[in-house]
């Protein structure tokens, strides 16, 4: 190795560095480290390379974090507004609609029982309108997919007031003065079919038909319509059967994950009670091989419960969840003939049942064209998906009613 100026210089300082160390500093020095330290101090080996400014320096044998596995991303939400449940590959932008169904058994002449097509709704409400008769609206999502269905009765306004929030079509025949009021006051006259001209309301012409059954029923109770017709009564009015919905009627488990809701720690309900008044009573019974509730009527015709039954396809109702809200219902005031008026706007107590067990909620509708929602504190209470009777009870009537 030739000697240089250069190196002599680096030769001495390092003679110097050595003698003004401690003896300990000495040692250590002496150590592994002190080859290494040498031979840069002496230029024959490179120094480490440094970082640039901002940023940082090779890492110090940190222990490395395994990376977390992807997590797949979910197609986007696309779920039936009624049932919750995924659409079918090509749905249609169905419009929901709401059918008003009788619902009388006082005689074999005032019977409205079996009736047509209620199987077939996605929802199905039942609510007292006068006389302590409860009446039904059956709710669909697609005009393809009703049956014949009825028999067919006149509207009222808590129905209507349940179905104002999403647009439905109003389908019957007749109504209260109190439900042209709601649709007057709310300028829903174009989604109304078979509406009456109180207060000079525009008024769309309902299409059906009769069936005399057996011939012992009385007249009014013989009117049906279907799905065929309700298409012809709206092209009539100009009302379109499209309408794309942003949100569901219910909140509902999410069909994407498979999520389920069982209520862990609610107390069991394999039998349901709701009773609307003595005679019009409805019960349910959990069947855990369909996760499903089989829904009976009581007769006041036979004086017992009886499978409700849809005389199209002779198969017993069944449903996946039920919401039984409980409100102050009574007589409109004055000369009303005892048509009924719910009290919306304070909300109330709400059951909500499925997979056998209840849920003791909060429901809330602080305004017509506001939907009815279901809480539990601060938290949207979750459907299970599939079909669900929703009920409105009058809390007179709570103490009849029961969830075991």
């Amino acid at each position: 190795m030739k000697l240089t100026r250069r190196w002599v210089l680096r030769a001495a300082a390092v003679g110097a560095a050595v003698l003004a160390l401690p003896g300990c500093a000495s040692s250590a020095l002496l150590g592994g480290g002190w080859r290494v330290w040498l031979r840069r101090l002496l230029g024959l080996e490179p120094e480490a390379p440094q970082p640039a400014a901002g940023e940082e320096g090779p890492e110090q044998n940190l222990p490395s974090e395994p990376a977390a596995p992807p997590q797949p991303s979910l197609p986007a939400y696309d779920p039936d507004p009624l049932t919750g449940e995924k659409r079918a590959p090509h749905p249609k932008s169905g419009r929901m609609i709401g059918v008003m169904v009788n619902n009388i058994c006082a005689s074999a002449k005032q019977n409205a029982r079996p009736h047509r097509g209620i199987s077939e709704a996605k929802l199905l409400i039942e609510c007292k309108v006068e006389g302590k008769i409860s009446r039904l609206c059956a709710v669909f999502d697609d005009v393809d997919a009703i049956p014949e269905v009825g028999p067919l009765r006149s509207g009222r306004d808590q129905f209507l007031q349940l179905l104002m929030p999403w647009q439905a079509l109003y389908y019957h025949d007749g109504e209260s003065i109190f439900c042209t009021q709601y649709i007057k006051q709310w300028e829903y006259w174009d989604l109304n079919i078979g509406g009456k001209s109180y207060f000079n309301t525009p008024t769309h012409a309902r299409v059906a038909h009769r069936d005399k059954r057996d011939g012992v029923v009385a007249y009014e109770h013989t009117e049906f319509t279907s799905g065929e017709e309700i298409r012809k009564a709206a092209e009539n009015a100009g009302i379109s059967l499209k309408y794309d919905y942003e949100q569901t009627f219910f909140s509902f488990a999410d069909y994407r994950t498979g999520a389920e809701e069982d209520f862990d720690g609610c107390s069991e309900a394999a039998e349901v009670l709701v009773r609307h008044s003595a005679n019009y009573q409805s019960a349910f019974d959990y069947d855990p091989d369909t996760a499903c509730y089989k829904m009976q009527m009581y007769s006041g015709r036979t004086g017992k419960f009886e499978d409700t039954v849809d005389e199209n396809t002779g198969k017993q109702l069944e449903f996946a969840n039920l919401v039984i809200c409980f409100a102050p219902i009574a007589a409109y005031p004055g000369d009303s003939a005892d048509v009924q008026q719910v009290q919306f706007a304070g909300g109330g107590e709400a059951w909500v049942c499925t997979r056998g067990r209840v849920k003791i909620c909060q429901w809330t509708k602080p305004a017509p064209d506001q939907p009815l929602e279901l809480w539990d504190g601060a938290e949207t209470v979750t459907l299970n998906r599939g079909r669900t009777y929703l009920a409105l009870v009058d809390e007179d009537e709570q103490e009849g009613c029961s969830a075991l």
